[in-house]
């Protein structure tokens, strides 16, 4: 990490805004958008494809749209233009009646919507390169304003109802718009014959890498869609419930915050190590329906297995790519990503049906195998030049 140069305070508060003002839109959507469709009176059946419509299209736009941001060489004009696209399609969805216009808005609003994640981690990412923000304390107030999202949007939809939801969302997106135009553009990445990539083995490393995190964050399916079900079931309120999601996106933060501190010592695949090593730990205990004391320390785990996990990949990637590659390749990790939880959430829904909270070993199993190819990619990759032979990523 380089020194903080001069005038970088601005950066990290304009950054710090855009991963805040992007996650409040998705702390809406996720637990209330589909109030919001059911108020449309579509049928669960009708919702359920309308969840699945974006996790389709962002498949296709997410890597597209990494490569444009690089061969434009203009990263944040290109979040701007998303985030403006946006805006206009989420408003869109309020006119919408029918199912299929839904799908179509929704599908369409996804392809700019989804990327942008992705990108900002690229854009994140050079900046902390250039010493001007560190990378985990920006993305901690994205986690941060997504519960916050979660109780304010829960009280104004109990006052109001769910019509206000995509007005929220649209609010979201404005506010992150305006967060990116206050930032500034990165200058243009000169091309680089030979990087980190162009050592022996390093692009093996860095496909081991990225498939590891995939398969870690991957078990996490079972969880995001069975879990408060099965825990409202065993006699949980539904404030018991909420405050154990709330813990857990508490203990991501607490990982954010000290993250580049832990990466200084350890480096990216040992922290997606210990995101697998502690996803074994936590699915493999969840799997044999533990009494409620042991769920809270199991929710703090959240931190390791989805925080270390997301911190680990973005900084292995950020390492091992040249800039003028930076959009393109944190975009091909969250497609990556993308991927395997789509795949896993698949049969994770088979999987619950036939055996209940046995479940949970499948996602175990998804840690274990995440963790192995970290340990795998951490002895293959090549020895940074002069650093004696210490297997560290390159930086």
């Amino acid at each position: 990490m380089k020194a903080p140069l001069a005038g970088a305070r601005p950066v990290k508060l304009a950054l710090g805004s855009a991963y805040g003002t992007l996650f409040f839109s998705l702390g809406v959507y996720m637990p209330f958008f589909p109030l919001w469709l059911a108020e449309r009176g579509l049928t669960p059946q009708e919702i359920g494809a309308a969840i699945a419509v974006p996790l389709f299209t962002r498949l296709a736009a997410t890597p597209l749209l990494g490569l444009l941001s690089d061969r434009l060489g203009r990263p944040k004009a290109v979040l701007v233009m998303l985030a403006l696209v946006t805006c206009v399609l989420m408003a869109g969805l309020s006119v919408c009646r029918s199912a299929l216009a839904i799908y179509v808005v929704l599908g369409c609003a996804a392809l700019a919507w989804n990327p942008s994640f992705a990108l900002l981690d690229a854009y994140a990412s050079r900046q902390a390169r250039a010493g001007r923000v560190d990378y985990g304390r920006s993305r901690l107030w994205g986690s941060a304003t997504f519960i916050a999202a979660n109780l304010i949007g829960g009280v104004l939809i109990s006052e109001t109802g769910p019509s206000i939801v995509v007005g929220l969302m649209v609010a979201g997106q404005v506010s992150f718009c305006l967060a990116m135009l206050a930032l500034p553009e990165l200058p243009s990445a000169a091309p680089q014959i030979a990087g980190p990539l162009g050592l022996p083995r390093a692009r093996t490393v860095l496909v081991l890498g990225v498939l590891a995190a995939a398969l870690i964050q991957a078990s996490h399916a079972t969880l995001y869609a069975f879990a408060s079900v099965h825990w409202a079931e065993t006699g949980l309120s539904l404030s018991w419930v909420g405050a154990l999601w709330a813990l857990g996106v508490i203990a991501e933060i607490a990982v954010f915050r000290f993250g580049t501190r832990i990466l200084r010592r350890i480096g990216p695949l040992a922290l997606l190590t210990c995101g697998g090593g502690a996803a074994v730990m936590r699915f493999g205990v969840l799997a044999f329906d533990p009494p409620i004391w042991l769920l809270p320390p199991l929710q703090i785990l959240h931190g390791l297995t989805f925080g270390a996990t997301y911190l680990g990949l973005v900084d292995m990637v950020a390492r091992m790519t040249p800039e003028h590659r930076a959009g393109t390749a944190q975009s091909v990790a969250g497609w990556t990503v993308s991927l395997a939880m789509s795949l896993a959430s698949f049969a994770a829904g088979q999987l619950w049906v036939a055996y209940g909270h046995w479940a949970f070993f499948a996602s175990a199993a998804l840690g274990a195998l995440g963790a192995a190819l970290s340990l795998v990619a951490a002895y293959v990759q090549p020895h940074r030049a002069g650093s004696g032979g210490n297997r560290r990523a390159p930086s």
